[in-house]
């Protein structure tokens, strides 16, 4: 990604993020926030709301949509159901993410580009992640996306950790590091028995931030993943 490009895309979550800041996140109904005009300003500012010219085409829903943050900001993007193994959730101007359960498997606009995060068959992130954090697994884990044109791929290792809390919630770290040197990175899930509730993720070898994941719009209005968890 060009420093022209990175610059515009902070510039514009930066905007985007102090209006959700101001106006707060909106009342979810039949799986769709409600939206005011301080929210579609927001949406405006970084392309993912209404649009003059030319009128976006939403893509079907099918289901409740992702509750997802990045920094300040907090949006809902629409579930327009299965591919493969990933639940993909779309803007209607083509803002993407993908999810395989918990975890990220792409995220497309906002100035990134990860194509894949493949996770290993029968491995701790699509059955058992919880007990296997609990017994300190390690595992692999590749992500593709496109720098400057060209797509690349990294392949990382990353160890699982489990952090016990009261009545059968626990945090559980995965800190991944990259095979072949550079750097890695790191996540965190907040989860009820064997369940994630929320995490925050790493998402691009040229992000600066984190993916904040939500299970309820009442926690994206009141909890930064940066700052506490849920």
């Amino acid at each position: 990604m060009s420093h022209t490009r990175r610059r515009r895309s902070r510039a514009a979550l930066a905007t985007f993020g102090a209006v959700f800041l101001a106006a707060g996140l909106s009342a979810c109904v039949n799986g769709e926030f409600v939206s005011n005009p301080a929210i579609d300003l927001g949406l405006e500012v970084v392309g993912l709301g209404k649009k003059d010219e030319p009128v976006a085409v939403p893509p079907p829903t099918s289901g409740a949509p992702l509750i997802v943050g990045y920094e300040t900001t907090r949006v809902a993007l629409p579930n327009t159901g299965p591919r493969g193994q990933s639940q993909y959730y779309v803007a209607p101007d083509g803002v993407e993410i993908a999810m395989n359960g918990s975890f990220v498997t792409r995220a497309i606009g906002l100035g990134f580009d990860l194509q894949g995060m493949y996770l290993p068959k029968d491995s701790p992130y699509t059955s058992g992640f919880v007990q296997a954090a609990r017994e300190n697994v390690v595992t692999d884990r590749v992500a593709d996306y496109y720098r400057n044109g060209h797509i690349l791929n990294d392949s990382f290792r990353c160890a699982l950790t489990y952090v016990p809390r009261e009545n059968g919630k626990g945090i559980v770290n995965e800190q991944c590091r990259r095979l072949f040197g550079g750097l890695g990175f790191r996540n965190t899930y907040w989860t009820e028995g064997d369940r994630v509730v929320c995490s925050l993720q790493w998402f691009h070898p040229d992000s600066t931030g984190q993916l904040q994941f939500f299970e309820t719009a009442e926690q994206a209005q009141a909890i930064d993943l940066r700052q506490q968890g849920c």
